[in-house]
């Protein structure tokens, strides 16, 4: 019976001590749980995943809808929120635009997946041939990747529709600006720009599937705790390097907020596979002398592998919210203007996962390639005699097409702790394919537990300022349309936008707006999206690199790094598909690799 069912097996760090294992797991996250159950799929081999959060699997962390909410508490959702320096900028380099991004993650088992909007987009097939052609990863093209996403995937064809009805007039808004409707984000043979409907990880009990319940629910856990040992509440202080040999021997863990230095040192007897986000494997890379030997010697931290790489070009999708108010029926502020009908909501959840906490945020996207716009109009461009296009737009498998920007619908505010209880709407535009990159670099050279630094940039490259104001015009060209089509007495109020200084603006006055009208709300409103990559980056050393094809940092032959940092570009898709997708090729590798050694 449920009361004297065991537990998770959840190891603390004296459980493991003076133990070794075959793979060493850092990061319990989206990827690192994936890479995990993969790999203790072998009953012989040895796997330790080390996590800084806990389990905790109380049932609010299970409603799609709750559990998504940016602003719960640390306690339940184990939110982790960071701040990106300020305005001094990088290396002494003013920034151009001084606010500090907002970087909001979970530490627990299963990462973000256990708080994220459990988006599920794989990316146009031109994104990953791009990945092959246009930056050297011929394995890594659509025809290689696409086997491990339909690996991942078990999709239901019953789905969640959209439960508000704003979507009904956006898709005829979206259809008057020349975009194609209704086609499946996520199939290859759809057309890279159009409006989509968005598939969500929500299991077939109506709760969220997070990469812990998929990969490593307790059941798993029990079943193959004989060989799998998942150590929570621990945080890894420095891998033991053997430059010489080319090896980690293993890795020097402490428990999360012990006082002094000392750690427990964990022998790795394979390989060390460091999955712990875009911001925290750099970090454990260079606490481990890995890294910029100009930023690691300064404090004080043993060079044993000079890689520049090593948290350069931190990328993320930029987003640039544009809202309007509209009814409050037709939002889901009337969760926080009605208490009675949010408890109603709950039951309903509880009783038959039914309501409105059954799905999350957003029901459908638009995708598009900038390129395809007519800049004078605002529509998208048709193919003809007097077109300036020079290819086939609609096909989603060149890099060419792939789209540059995402506006997301979502039926509230988007931006954290403003306008509380004011009845909005939400045309979230993000640029997906930024030029402008950051970087992560130490604070401290010998605490694990100091978050690290993180120089946040966005739109100081004049191509992202051009893509900005064209997707602007574009939204608020969408915005006007909805407007006509809904009907609805408030939606031409546009409420944030550009061009609105005090109370709100007729929603048809976009036309006039000029260039320094866009970028300066551009640079006001731009926030992350919270899709962090690319810091541990597959490339060759000689260009940046971190990683080889098969996830190798660079001078190592047994430690990898499998998560979102790997990123050779950031992806234009919702990062979580293409984090598992890599976790998935990561397994495949390292047992592809030890089965050849072991033979």
């Amino acid at each position: 019976m449920w009361p004297f069912s065991p537990s998770y097996p959840e190891r603390t760090l004296g459980d493991i001590a003076g133990q070794t294992f075959d793979y060493v797991i850092v990061g319990g996250g989206t990827a690192g749980c994936a890479v995990a159950s993969r790999l203790s799929e072998d009953p012989n081999a040895r796997v330790l995943v080390l996590e800084r959060g806990k389990v905790r699997d109380h049932w609010l962390s299970r409603i799609p809808l709750v559990s998504g909410s940016l602003l719960g508490g640390p306690s339940l959702f184990q939110l982790v929120q960071r701040l990106s320096e300020g305005p001094d900028g990088d290396d002494g380099a003013p920034a151009k635009h001084p606010r500090r991004a907002d970087l909001r993650t979970a530490e627990a088992l299963g990462g973000a997946s256990r708080i994220n909007q459990m988006l599920w987009t794989r990316g146009a097939p031109g994104m990953y041939n791009g990945w092959a052609d246009e930056l050297g990863h011929p394995d890594w093209s659509w025809e290689k990747v696409e086997p491990f996403f339909r690996k991942i995937e078990d999709a239901a064809a019953e789905g969640h529709e959209p439960q508000f009805e704003i979507y009904d007039h956006v898709d005829k808004a979206a259809a008057a600006l020349g975009l194609p409707i209704d086609h499946d984000v996520n199939d290859p043979e759809a057309p890279p720009s159009g409006y989509f409907s968005l598939d969500s990880t929500i299991d077939s009990d109506g709760a969220r599937h997070s990469a812990y319940s998929a990969y490593l629910p307790k059941a798993l856990a029990l079943e193959r705790r004989d060989r799998l040992a998942v150590c929570t509440g621990v945080v890894a202080s420095r891998l033991e390097v053997d430059a010489s040999q080319q090896r980690v021997r293993g890795i020097h863990v402490k428990s999360v907020g012990s006082k002094g230095g000392d750690s427990t040192f964990i022998k790795a007897e394979r390989e060390v596979i460091v999955c712990s986000g875009a911001i925290c494997s750099p970090q454990l890379l260079m606490l481990s002398g890995i890294g910029p030997a100009g930023q690691l010697e300064p404090l004080g931290v043993p060079v044993h592998k000079d890689l520049p790489g090593v948290g350069s070009h931190l990328s993320d999708h930029h987003g640039i919210p544009i809202m309007m108010k509209i009814p409050f029926a037709q939002t889901l502020h009337r969760l926080q203007s009605n208490i009675l009908f949010a408890i109603w909501q709950v039951i309903l959840w509880i009783w038959n996962k039914t309501g409105i906490l059954k799905s999350g945020t957003t029901a459908a996207t638009i995708y598009v390639n900038t390129s395809h716009i007519d800049t004078q109009t605002s529509t998208i461009l048709k193919p003809g005699p007097s077109s300036d296009l020079d290819h086939d737009i609609s096909d989603a498998s060149r890099p060419e097409n792939v789209p540059d920007i995402e506006i997301m619908v979502i039926p509230a505010g988007t931006v954290l702790d403003r306008f509380q209880g004011l009845p909005l709407c939400s045309f979230y535009t993000c640029l997906v394919q930024p030029r402008t990159t950051g970087r992560v670099a130490l604070a401290s050279g010998s605490d694990p537990e100091q978050s690290p630094l993180i120089y946040y940039r966005t739109l100081e490259d004049e191509h992202d300022r051009s893509v900005a104001r064209k997707a602007l015009r574009f939204t608020l060209h969408l915005a006007e349309q909805f407007a006509h089509k809904s009907g609805y007495r408030h939606a031409a109020e546009l409420f944030y936008a550009p061009g609105v200084r005090t109370g709100r603006r007729d929603i048809g006055k976009w036309r006039d707006l000029g260039d320094d009208d866009l970028d300066s709300f551009a640079q006001d409103a731009v926030q992350s999206v919270l899709h962090l990559g690319c810091t541990c980056r597959m490339a060759p050393e000689r260009d940046g690199g971190v990683v080889d094809d098969r996830l190798r940092v660079h001078g190592f032959r047994n430690l990898r790094v499998a998560d979102a940092s790997v990123f050779p570009r950031i992806p234009a898709a919702h990062t979580m598909a293409a984090t598992y997708m890599i976790a998935e090729r990561c397994a495949e590798f390292v047992k592809e690799d030890w089965k050849t050694k072991l033979d």
